[in-house]
């Protein structure tokens, strides 16, 4: 086959060399329509590059905003690592710091509730001595009324009744506390 299509062409270029069979007036028209049609696609070639290269210089613009959306997209991602890792820092702080206070909580809690115990045991002391000291109050007006029922009918049994008590402190050693003191008028009113 490509001798077959050799010799045709070869046989075709020595016909068209030595003009045998072509007028020059075609084959001069058949060459400007060569031309025309060469120029033609020419044209529609130079067009279609310059749609492409528009098309190229579209998608490079694309491609360059991209890139500056991405390294603003890059620089504010490591910028919210770097306050993530500062919030994760300042979190871990945060949580040792409860952790302290809540112990500080527990231990002042601990401590509230035993000066609450301290202060009710304090209460009921106080409540019982209160009681005490009320009874040994009655008690002391009591003998008070009886050392003035008594002295009051003989006068001359008071000049002897202060002495004799005057007498009793001394003999016996003074009392130290109030619950002695209250005893030992108990057990001077017990003696008379």
């Amino acid at each position: 086959m490509k001798k077959i299509a050799m010799l045709l062409v070869t046989a075709s270029a020595i016909g068209m060399l030595t003009g045998c069979g072509i007028p020059e007036e075609e084959h001069n028209m058949i060459v400007q329509n060569l031309e025309n049609e060469h120029a033609a696609e020419v044209d529609k070639l130079n067009a279609e590059i310059a749609s492409q290269k528009d098309l190229v210089d579209n998608e490079k613009k694309k491609v360059r905003s991209m890139r500056v959306e991405l390294d603003d997209a890059t620089e504010r991602i490591t910028s919210l690592q770097q306050k993530s890792a500062e919030t994760a820092k300042t979190l871990a702080s945060e949580k040792s710091k409860t952790a302290g206070l809540e112990s500080d909580l527990k231990t002042a809690n601990s401590r509230l509730a035993s000066a609450e115990e301290r202060a009710a045991e304090a209460e009921a002391a106080y409540s019982t001595l209160d009681a005490e000291h009320q009874e040994l109050a009655r008690r002391f007006e009591m003998y008070r009324k009886n050392m003035s029922a008594l002295s009051a009918p003989a006068a001359p049994a008071k000049s002897t009744a202060p002495a004799a008590m005057a007498e009793e402190p001394d003999m016996m050693s003074a009392p130290k506390t109030d619950a002695e003191k209250a005893s030992s008028l108990l057990d001077m009113m017990g003696t008379m």
